[in-house]
């Protein structure tokens, strides 16, 4: 078997696919085969074969191992392993995790960790003893302790039940620390050891609140020998970049800093005693990392956040980044900010204070890095300057520390700033010099002040007049700046004339006007794209806080400015401009709303330059989601000029959802649907004669075609809202073929109710279903009870949440007026080996608690009540999902092991079931605060909402309106008010039920949770006073 498998293994090489698909083919057919495992195993551990035979063996035993060890692993598929010869292979995989060569200890390690997860500690005890032997052997090689941690470091993240943590949480702490500590180790294994212990940390706070005093009694023990080591390693100063222990030292310093912060979050309490001398040590180390992280990084063009083999971080920018992070979260305690405010007092610029802004001003610079990447992409930019980049820096982390500091210690962080910034722009940039460009401290200087700003104008802060004054010159001299080295200069000048404005407009005042106009000038004929797209982008701020009278003016200007951009704007991948694009309509956004009316003029084509700009993006959802916005701004305060404003939609319109020459769909065809819901949404009522001509027959054409689930869902929206504002317009309207309005309508639904339609697609099926037989009910004749049967019967197969909702909610609104006549229907319903009540109420109480919208809450709370107050026989006879069976375990429940334990249920009868939803739903409410479990309340009672009177005459099934059938789930339009409106309901529908003892109250009562009764008990309580 060996020889074949080396053959085997030699193929699965190959670089042709054919010999190598054949190889993999037959090796996965030997899985049955007890010899295949062992013979992989032996082969691995053949020191004498080529590496890359052994490392393949090792990858294909991996695999085994994922589909044949445990049928509990997601990847299982058979044949199991016997236990025979999972014995067998257990030694030799550990054995290769020691093994000399690093791929193959990756490999084996990976494994390992892998048949640890299932069989540590019942079937494999030995595993945890044997690592440590080998961890705390004085012979063990480096590489030997190398394996063995990594291992150690999976078992300590996934591996003990509370018992056996504490059981060996002593002995692995001790190990990891031994290595840790030992000099003579490579800084990386030493950082792997310190791994370990954050592990540890990360287990504890999984379990200290269920074992408080054994917890916090082992960590001080542990912190009490831990500390002084973290305390040496973040004094210690760095090797020197050329060192080859150089990478290996910044990784244990980050691993340590993380595993300071991470016990500072689990026990604050005993963190405290250490908290000074760890915070002098990361300042400390700071300062002394700070000029070759400028030199590194900002000057030359070392690349950063890289990982070593371990997965662990190795380059100086993440340890800049922790430190900082580091630093910041210490000063959130009281005591420290009190002696670092001492400590700077008349202690000049070498104040603990004035240094660390001018450390913030230092590395807040722009990587050399990030420099070349924002020339190229200014979508990059903007994520960084957005702050929605998940780019963190050094640079970001430092404008969250600045800005801390001007909150904890406005006046000095000011005064020190302002002072650096003084020094900077015209003395120069002091020790720095030799590193760097005085532009590129500009540029961190006012990066800086307009960090500060912006969060001073959110929280309401004011900095000095006088400093606001001055700070005004250093922007100017920014924005006049020219040549490219100095755009990032330029643009920020930019930026900070804004951000002044908002924050200090009684300073800036008349100044506010030459600003604009140098901006509009910015952003119409500077050279870099960078100042233009920050221009167009600063005029949101000067939109939203500058003086009507002097902004207003400029509006034609700005939209000019965004639509001049767009045309040289090159013609990237919608993706990758999505974000340039998202910036031009947020500014489009904010310039619009400065006069609506100029939406109406034809020489400023503002709907023309929204679908320009959507053109560039057809398909992205933040491109729509904005551009549903402003039009939805757009029709409702332009409601009085209803027809002119169609008048420049529509054509635009009409064209997006017409089939384009070549067949194919037009890319804006969902986007246009949308703008179209939004336009009807917001509307008159009747629609503007010709309205439906010109859109009904694309929508028609959409919904009885397509197959794109966003299309379908802003056609059936749109579709919806024609029909709700004008109803006799529709009804009038005919296809080609002379077919009704209403009879293509039910074709569509009949068409998206099938169970061949993707859920998504369908999910707005149901308002317009609601929408035809509230306004169109009397021309549906027999049609009604089959439309209602289609829903019940989609609902059967129904998986997704939201979809479900929304199809429930069409019982639920008829349960709201003719609760009995639904219930007896559904009974009568036959959908498959089960009756149609079955199937609605099993969906029904099954999703209730995850319904949202404040409305359709309202409503299926109050749904749930008449459905409670039937007393109906065949509801108290169908079981339903109760609550949840917690298993008794003191194994830590990771998210790999929750996955293999499917959550069970209680089964409960339909009526308790109800009672414990009205429960959960009363957390929504008021302030619930007895005693409902059978005994009486006053005689006061809440009658229903006057929303739900008696509807017109009966339709075609007894006992049922119309409207009562199928007004269907609306869309919420209106909000729900307060919380306690459902509150009281409740209040008053749970009094009913105990005093009157509705639906054998009592008895429910006896059947719920502890926690449920004290809960209706204190509700009693409260409304008995």
């Amino acid at each position: 078997m060996e020889q074949e498998i080396l053959r085997l293994l030699g193929e699965t090489l190959s670089s042709q696919e054919g010999p190598r698909r054949n190889a993999e083919t037959q090796i996965t057919n030997l899985y049955g085969n007890d010899a295949l495992p062992l013979a992989l195993v032996q082969v691995a551990s053949t020191a004498h074969l080529n590496i890359s035979v052994r490392q393949s063996a090792l990858l294909v035993l991996k695999r085994y191992v994922q589909h044949c060890w445990s049928d509990g692993f997601e990847e299982f598929t058979g044949p199991l392993a016997s236990d025979g010869i999972k014995d067998r292979l257990r030694d030799p995989l550990l054995g290769l995790v020691t093994d000399e060569q690093r791929k193959i200890r990756f490999a084996a390690s990976s494994i390992v960790s892998k048949i640890a997860g299932a069989d540590f500690p019942e079937r494999w005890p030995t595993l945890l003893q044997g690592l440590l032997n080998v961890i705390n052997t004085k012979t063990s090689a480096e590489y030997q302790v190398h394996g063995a941690l990594r291992v150690l470091a999976d078992l300590v993240d996934d591996g003990f039940s509370d018992n056996q943590f504490f059981a060996a949480a002593v002995q692995i702490v001790a190990v990891a620390y031994g290595v840790a500590d030992s000099e003579d180790r490579d800084y990386t294994i030493r950082a792997l050891s310190v791994l370990i212990f954050y592990s540890c940390m990360e287990t504890l706070e999984m379990v200290k609140d269920d074992h408080s005093a054994e917890v916090n009694a082992f960590a001080m023990d542990r912190l009490n020998e831990w500390f002084p080591f973290f305390i040496r390693v973040m004094s210690k100063p760095l090797p020197d970049s050329t060192d080859p222990a150089y990478e290996g030292c910044v990784t244990l310093n980050i691993q340590v800093i993380r595993t300071v912060m991470q016990v500072r979050k689990v026990f604050p309490s005993l963190f405290a005693p250490y908290l000074r001398e760890v915070f002098r040590a990361t300042w400390s180390g700071l300062n002394m990392i700070q000029d070759r992280y400028v030199r590194d990084f900002i000057t030359k063009d070392s690349q950063g956040k890289l990982i070593n083999s371990d997965g662990l971080p190795r380059t100086l920018d993440l340890l800049v980044l922790e430190q900082l992070d580091f630093i910041q979260s210490c000063l959130k305690s009281k005591p420290l900010r009190d002696e670092l405010l001492q400590a700077s007092r008349g202690a000049g610029v070498d104040a603990p204070l004035t240094q660390m802004v001018m450390a913030t001003v230092a590395l807040g610079q722009v990587a050399k890095e990030d420099e070349g990447l924002w020339e190229v992409d200014l979508n990059i930019f903007l994520c960084e300057e957005s702050a929605i980049s998940a780019n963190y820096t050094p640079r970001t982390a430092s404008g969250d520390l600045i800005l801390k500091l001007g909150e904890w210690f406005q006046t000095e962080t000011e005064e020190a700033l302002w002072a650096h910034t003084e020094q900077i722009f015209d003395s120069g940039v002091g020790r720095l010099a030799s590193l760097v460009s005085r532009r590129q401290m500009k540029e961190a200087a006012l990066f800086a002040w307009d960090q500060l700003l912006t969060e001073f104008a959110e929280i309401g802060l004011k900095i000095n007049s006088s400093t606001a004054a001055n700070l005004l010159n250093y922007v100017a001299a920014a924005i006049s700046t020219e040549g490219e080295e100095n755009q990032l200069l330029r643009a920020r000048g930019y930026f900070l004339a804004g951000t002044l404005t908002k924050s200090s407009l009684e300073t800036v005042g008349l100044q506010v006007a030459e600003l604009i106009t140098q901006t509009l000038r910015g952003a119409a004929s500077d050279p870099s794209s960078i100042v233009k797209i920050s221009c167009i982008k600063v005029f949101q701020k000067y939109c939203e806080t500058a003086p009507s009278e002097i902004v207003k003016p400029c509006q034609t200007e700005i939209i000019s400015a965004i639509r001049s951009f767009l045309a040289t704007k090159e013609k990237d991948d919608a993706e990758d401009s999505q974000d340039v694009l998202g910036e031009l309509l947020e500014t489009m956004r904010v310039a619009v709303g400065l006069d609506y009316s100029a939406v109406l003029n034809p020489n400023i084509q503002i709907i023309e330059l929204v679908f320009a700009i959507a053109h560039n993006g057809p398909r992205s959802p933040h491109l729509g989601s904005l551009i549903h916005e402003i039009i939805a701004d757009v029709t409702e305060e332009l409601f009085g000029s209803f027809v002119q404003l169609c008048g420049q939609i529509l054509p635009f319109i009409s064209t997006s959802l017409a089939i384009q020459p070549d067949g194919k769909e037009h890319p804006l065809m969902n986007l246009s649907a949308d703008i179209l819901a939004v336009l009807v949404h917001n509307g008159s009522e009747p629609l503007p004669n010709g309205f439906v001509v010109a859109t009904i027959p694309h929508l028609s054409r959409i919904l009885l075609c397509s197959e794109d689930t966003d299309v379908l869902q802003a056609g059936c929206e749109a579709f919806k809202e024609i029909v709700r504002h004008d109803i006799k317009q529709f009804l009038e309207w005919h296809d080609g073929n002379g077919k009704s309005a209403l009879e293509v309508s039910l074709i569509i639904i009949d068409r998206l109710l099938r169970p061949e339609v993707a859920e998504g697609s369908a999910l707005e099926v149901g308002g317009l279903a609601a929408e035809i037989v509230e306004k169109a009910g009397d021309h549906l004749g027999p049609y009604l009870p089959e439309l209602l049967g289609a829903v019940a019967r989609r609902l059967a197969t129904a998986k997704t949440p939201s979809f479900i909702q929304s199809l429930i909610l069409v019982f639920a609104r008829l349960v709201l007026k003719q609760a009995k006549d639904v219930v007896e229907f559904l009974a009568g319903l036959s959908i498959g080996d089960s009756n149609g009540l079955q199937v609605v109420i099993n969906a029904w109480l099954a999703n209730s608690s995850i319904f949202s919208g404040y409305e359709e809450i309202r409503q299926n709370v109050f749904a749930l009540c008449q459905l409670y107050r039937l007393e109906d026989p065949r509801l108290s006879q169908i079981m339903v999902q109760g609550d949840l069976i917690v298993p008794e375990s003191n194994r830590i429940m990771t998210r790999s092991k929750a996955k293999q334990t499917p959550d069970q249920y209680t089964s409960v009868p339909v009526p308790v079931k109800i009672i414990k939803l009205l429960i959960l739903e009363l957390g929504s409410g008021g302030d619930p605060s007895g005693s409902f479990g059978g005994g009486a309340l006053d005689d006061e009672e809440v009658s229903d909402d006057g929303e739900w009177e008696d509807e017109p005459p009966v339709l075609g099934m007894a006992g049922m309106t119309r409207e009562e059938l199928l007004a269907l789930g609306g869309s919420g339009r209106q909000s729900r008010q307060a919380d306690d409106i459902t509150h009281t309901y409740l209040t008053g529908f749970f009094h009913e039920v105990s005093t009157q003892n509705i639906g054998g109250f009592r008895n429910v009562f006896s059947a719920l949770k502890s926690e449920e009764q004290k809960q209706l008990s204190q509700l009693g309580s409260s409304h008995r006073q």
